[in-house]
C-alpha cells in the first residue's frame, strides 16, 4: 500500500513540475477566449488521476484546439475541477505569439471570470 501511494505522489510531482516549466514566460502571451468541448477525469489504473479539459479557440479567424491536463492526488478533487468547466463554458487561454497552435491555461487568468465567480461558494 505504501509503494502505491509513493507512485501516485511521484507522478503527481513530475506532472506538476512539467506544467510549471511549460507555463514559464506565458504570462506575457496574448489572451484568447476558449470554449470547452469536453472534460474527463478518468480513474487512473496506476499513478495519479489527470483531469482533462478539451477546448477550442480562434486566433485571426483560424480555429485551434487544446487540452488542459491537470494532475490530482485525489480523484474527487479532479472531478471537482472538471465540473467547473461545463461543455460550452468560455474561459481564457494564453496563446504563444509565434505559434498560435500552442496555448496554455493559467489559473490566475480565470479569477474574476464568470465561470469561476459563479462557483465561488463551492470551490
Amino acid at each position: 500500500m505504501g509503494g502505491w501511494f509513493v507512485d501516485i505522489f511521484v507522478e503527481y510531482l513530475i506532472r506538476t513540475v512539467v506544467r510549471i516549466v511549460k507555463r514559464r514566460g506565458s504570462s506575457t502571451w496574448p489572451v484568447a477566449k476558449a470554449t470547452v468541448t469536453s472534460t474527463a477525469c478518468p480513474n487512473a489504473v496506476y499513478g495519479c488521476d489527470v483531469a482533462e479539459v478539451d477546448y477550442t479557440y480562434r486566433v485571426e479567424g483560424e480555429l485551434y484546439t487544446g487540452t488542459n491536463e491537470k494532475p490530482f492526488i485525489l480523484h474527487n478533487s479532479g472531478e471537482d475541477y472538471v465540473r467547473r468547466y461545463a461543455q460550452g463554458t468560455e474561459f481564457t487561454v494564453r496563446v504563444k505569439p509565434d505559434n498560435p497552435a500552442v496555448s496554455i491555461v493559467r489559473e490566475g487568468d480565470q479569477i474574476g471570470s464568470s465561470m469561476l465567480s459563479s462557483q465561488a461558494t463551492g470551490v
